[in-house]
């Protein structure tokens, strides 16, 4: 009915409601999608992925952190209507609760660190920046909150260092045993709306962006490493974090530390790799070989084939030893580029007339050449050489020039106790074609200084150990579940060894290793006086030194009732078997009732009296530490 001036009433219809906005945590909605995949039997297909998603997005479709995961996350069943990432982001980080932006804030987080926002970087990062104060009581709330809380800062905040101390601290407090170069368990709240090795990825991505430091590189890829199962292959951004890790100690001078990393890497380097991961291990498998490591077989290298690296870097010779020197991607080989024009003892190198494109090759070179007469009466070049030698951990080169310049005892026993600890600090993937190789060179120096040059007991002591069998003594000081391993040691052209395998996946045995007790002179003297058995026997270490035919020697006699040394030569073969008569007699003054006799010795072909009992041994240390296992 019509009103009497003929005019309807004005409209009171309603607008429609706005649909009704989920609260189901994201968190939550992601881990059912999570669950929901692992049991499917293989990849969903498009029908079913339409089946598990459409009431889904009908459901939370309206919720800006929602549809932000589904279109990070989610990629193989993207939303039927996409969206812009930025616009999405800017309305999560701009809403009011707390369970939107708190899973947004990661989420963008990620997007960002994964340099996928583009154009739209730096408004997203200022907006980022806007919004962790607002939620900064919330996101410290629990270790899941303050570990997304520092990576989002890790975006905005600039002082590095300060970054570093916090993820210290916090890592700290959750785990109070942990150290820099140590993994950690990372926290995963439920509210975390993406897997614990994605949030591992984007750790790793913000402390490579954050630090050079080796140690927290080294932490890095132990996190890295977390992620590959035991027994698979190293996938390459895995492996030049490593690598990386390496570089940096090598730049800090923590040779030890890039030795291990080094020499673990290059083994697990997959054989189908992409050539500039080969040219990297290429390159460094030069640093594995001066130093005395074991490289693969097909990395192998010998510093006996050096080829000259001087040449021009525009000549066709010049490149192909760019191939072989060269690594671009190595940041060590930078900072030493910069070093050579400081360094004033790389200035004397290059002053006598050698060329520098390829720095350690050069200093190579210089040990190769060092018997030239060129060079071995340039003793201020020499020394400028072995002072490089010893700062970049170049073992074979530093023994070459003192085999050929001594110059005093205290450097001779220099590059012993340079060679032993070196070994001590990594007693495994030795090369001993290497090794015997540098202690010849040692005993040329050795044989080069007078006989009186040297007395000290102890430093005689340790150069007799270094000369004898130390792949059997090295191999008696590991831990008994590596013992095995390293013995069977054998490098596959497919997959790297057991040895290897186990080091990779528990990379803490290498501080382990270096933490063997060290034996000394006079503990093993002290044992033979706390023994009673000792009473019968005597310990004769004999060892050769100077070159091959020179007949010097060097002994020690060891009892429970005293010590005595000599130094000396002899001309004839029945001259030497005249010394080992002379030792045993020696030996019967210390101890009456001698009955045995334990010989260290590099000499084959000595004969003893039949009526003593003489036990071979590889060296004094390996049977200390057999006598004080029992």
């Amino acid at each position: 009915m019509r009103p009497p001036n003929g005019r309807r009433p004005p409209s009171r219809h309603r607008p429609a409601p706005a649909p009704a906005v989920s609260s189901t945590p994201l968190g939550e909605i992601a881990h059912e999608f999570e669950a929901w995949r692992k049991a499917q039997p293989g990849k969903p297909s498009h029908g079913a992925q339409r089946h598990y998603w459409r009431p889904l997005d009908a459901k939370h479709g309206p919720r800006p952190d929602y549809l932000l995961w589904r279109h990070l996350h989610c990629p193989d069943a993207l939303p039927e209507k996409r969206q812009d990432i930025a616009e999405l982001a800017t309305k999560a980080l701009k809403a009011r609760e707390a369970h939107v932006v708190l899973p947004a804030i990661l989420l963008v987080t990620g997007w960002l660190l994964e340099g996928k926002a583009g154009a739209a970087e730096p408004k997203v990062r200022s907006l980022l920046q806007e919004t962790l104060p607002r939620f900064d009581k919330s996101l410290k709330a629990d270790p899941s909150g303050e570990l997304v809380r520092w990576l989002a800062q890790s975006l905005v905040r600039p002082d590095h260092a300060a970054l570093l101390t916090d993820l210290s601290v916090l890592f700290t407090s959750l785990d109070p045993a942990w150290k820099q170069g140590r993994a950690v368990a990372l926290p995963q709240a439920d509210w975390l709306p993406v897997l614990p090795r994605v949030i591992i990825r984007w750790l790793v991505t913000a402390l490579r962006s954050l630090t050079k430091d080796a140690k927290w590189l080294h932490t890095a890829w132990r996190l890295m490493r977390s992620l590959r199962p035991d027994g698979a292959l190293i996938r390459p951004a895995e492996w030049e974090l490593l690598m990386a890790a390496a570089s940096a100690a090598r730049i800090a001078g923590h040779h030890p530390e890039a030795l291990r990393l080094t020499a673990l890497a290059l083994p697990l380097l997959p054989d189908r790799s992409p050539e500039p991961l080969r040219q990297r291990a290429r390159v460094a498998a030069w640093f594995l070989t001066e130093s005395g490591i074991e490289a693969p077989a097909s990395l192998r290298v010998n510093l006996d084939d050096l080829p000259f690296p001087g040449d021009a870097p525009t000549t066709d010779k010049g490149q192909e030893a760019t191939r072989l020197f060269r690594d671009e991607a190595d940041l060590f080989q930078t900072h030493l580029l910069s070093e050579v024009e400081a360094d004033a003892d790389w200035q004397k190198l290059r002053a006598a007339g050698i060329a520098l494109h390829h720095p350690l090759a050069a200093l190579a070179w210089v040990g190769k050449r060092a018997q030239s007469y060129a060079l071995k009466k340039q003793h201020d070049l020499l020394q400028a050489a072995v002072r490089l030698a010893l700062k970049h951990h170049s073992l074979g080169t530093l023994a070459r020039i003192r085999a050929e310049y001594p110059e005093s005892a205290a450097a001779v026993l220099e590059l012993n106790r340079t060679l032993r600890e070196s070994q001590r600090r990594l007693p495994v993937l030795r090369d001993w074609a290497e090794w015997r190789r540098t202690t010849d060179c040692l005993r040329t120096a050795w044989g080069r200084l007078e006989n009186d040059a040297l007395q000290d007991e102890e430093a005689l002591f340790f150069l007799h150990e270094t000369l004898l069998d130390r792949e059997a003594t090295l191999l008696r000081c590991l831990p008994e579940d590596l013992r095995a391993l390293a013995a069977e040691h054998t490098s596959s052209p497919r997959r790297p060894s057991a040895l290897v395998q186990a080091l990779d996946a528990e990379p803490k045995l290498f501080q382990s290793l270096e933490h063997q007790r060290a034996v000394e002179l006079w503990s093993i003297a002290s044992e033979l006086r706390e023994r009673p058995e000792m009473a019968e026997a005597a310990w004769i270490s004999l060892v050769l030194k100077g070159e091959a035919a020179s007949g010097k020697y060097s002994w020690i006699l060891q009892s429970a009732m005293g010590r005595k040394s000599a130094q000396g030569r002899v001309r004839t073969t029945e001259e030497f078997q005249g010394l080992a008569n002379e030792l045993v007699a020696l030996a019967k003054s210390f101890a009456p009732e001698l009955k045995r006799v334990y010989l260290a010795t590099d000499h084959p072909n000595l004969t003893w009296p039949p009526e003593i009992e003489v036990k071979r041994i590889p060296s004094w240390e390996h049977a200390f530490r057999e006598m004080r296992g029992k």
